[in-house]
């Protein structure tokens, strides 16, 4: 695999809240059950590329003082991103402690890389991105949460690389955490524009256990880290060891999917309904949902015999659902809630109706089934996810990350939208990431990480069925 081009490291600080915000005593916030299933998996990679004509002085004299200054005042909202992870003696379950004087590593970095290519929709070496995203480390007595690069592409572009472990947050949060940042950074007073997009909800305890998931999660928790403590009693915390392929070069890629094309699909999933079938309405989450789960089924018989020699004809697909506002909780969780709030839907099909010519609208009846049975309880089958998670190291599903929902493209810091926002974590994962369109309005970016004799396969197929769709 073609190593990742170094970038020059510049500069690099501690950003926190702004000094006293924190109580001198600790706060501590207990992880919920929608957050302990995440506690195993390595921390999140994102990634957004910005143009940027201009000089890495012009950027360091007149940007970077603003883009920390406005970090810093983010982060009096969402303070528990410069916390630490722990699992303390006195504690019968992992924490976020947060104390006065927390920080995030700050680091800023200049690369001559290709900007443009870099950014760009085609196919290309997955590992070039990874030297714009910071390490974060992942095992230890206190483990940070969060950290964040800029790089600067001279006369070229920025990107924003950060990463966070998924225990502290879910996509809605990073989004609305992003967003809020971006906001202060372009707008200025933090407080007088945060009403725009909203005061994170910060209290864990409105989350209510009354099913137990809680000590099932727990037990697994206890199992996996083992029973050593450190020297202070403390447990010692770790992540799954979850790695890119060695043996073949990862490409990643954008593939777009305009107003037009969803329209044709769902009029397409509609053809081939009985007239004795129930209808129901067809969201665009469930329809790339379906055409995402086809294509790359197909995708895996045409470059493997897996599926022909498999006598096992079941197939799986896994995708979150957000468990904000939906019936279910008890009291329902605002849709300002800063944490995990997201659920596993695990949906499990047969491949060869799957691979009929009718089998987008399999697809599609199999995930709007599933989806449909949380109506009346969001939390129904959730003792499960912890077994659904451990599926993404083995592989063994099909799996989305992201969503269309998220305001991505919305970030804004002051020098225009994004040029590009990747899931840098999906090379390892090998989940596809659903974004909304930068280019149209209602359309989706779906991201996809594969061999190239696997990319190449998609790109036909994804081409081909959207021409069966017209």
């Amino acid at each position: 695999m073609t190593p990742s081009k170094p970038a020059k490291l510049l500069h690099q600080c501690k950003i926190g809240p702004p000094s006293g915000f924190v109580a001198p005593a600790a706060v501590d916030i207990p992880l919920t059950f929608f957050d302990q299933p995440w506690l195993p998996f390595p921390p999140v990679h994102m990634l957004f590329s910005y143009d940027y004509p201009y000089s890495t002085t012009h950027f360091t004299q007149f940007v970077l003082p603003h883009i920390k200054l406005s970090l810093s005042c983010a982060l009096i909202h969402f303070y528990p991103l410069a916390g630490n992870l722990s699992w303390p003696h006195d504690s019968y379950r992992p924490i976020i402690r947060c104390v006065n004087g927390d920080f995030i590593l700050f680091t800023v970095a200049e690369s001559d890389a290709d900007f443009n290519s870099l950014s760009g929709d085609h196919a290309r070496d997955a590992n070039e991105v990874h030297a714009f995203v910071p390490p974060l480390p992942s095992s230890g007595a206190a483990v940070p949460l969060m950290a964040i690069q800029v790089t600067v592409f001279p006369n070229s572009g920025i990107s924003i690389g950060f990463t966070h472990a998924h225990t502290v947050m879910d996509g809605r949060s990073m989004d609305h955490f992003m967003r809020t940042w971006a906001m202060i950074s372009k707008l200025g007073d933090g407080n007088q524009h945060l009403s725009t997009l909203g005061v994170p909800f910060l209290d864990r305890t409105l989350i209510k256990d009354p099913n137990g998931f809680e000590k099932i999660y727990l037990k697994e928790l206890e199992e996996f880290l083992g029973s050593d403590k450190l020297v202070t009693g403390n447990r010692s915390l770790r992540s799954k060891d979850m790695e890119m392929q060695p043996d073949h070069c990862i490409l990643r890629a954008t593939f777009h999917l305009n107003p037009t094309d969803i329209r044709r699909l769902k009029d397409r999933i509609l053809l081939h309904r009985n007239k004795d079938q129930p209808s129901h309405h067809i969201s665009t989450f469930v329809a790339i949902c379906a055409f995402s789960w086809v294509c790359l089924l197909k995708v895996k018989e045409s470059t493997t015999n897996e599926l022909e020699e498999s006598k096992n004809d079941m197939t799986s697909f896994r995708t979150s659902i957000d468990c904000r506002a939906r019936r279910g909780t008890d009291p329902l969780i605002p849709l300002m809630y800063f944490g995990n709030c997201i659920r596993l839907l695990l949906v499990t099909g047969e491949k060869s109706k799957l691979l009929r010519e009718d089998g987008i609208f399999v697809a599609t009846q199999l995930i709007g089934e599933a989806i449909r049975a949380l109506e009346n309880g969001v939390l129904r089958g959730l003792e499960d996810d912890s077994k659904l998670l451990s599926m993404v190291e083995a592989g063994r599903n099909i799996a989305t990350a992201g969503s269309p929902r998220f305001g991505l493209y919305r970030v804004d810091f002051g020098w225009g939208r994004p040029k590009k926002v990747e899931f840098v974590s999906t090379d390892t994962t090998g989940a596809m990431a659903f974004k909304e369109s930068r280019k149209l309005d209602g359309g989706v970016e779906i991201d996809v990480s594969l061999n190239k004799k696997e990319m190449n396969a998609f790109a036909s197929v994804f081409v081909n069925k959207l021409k069966a769709a017209l």
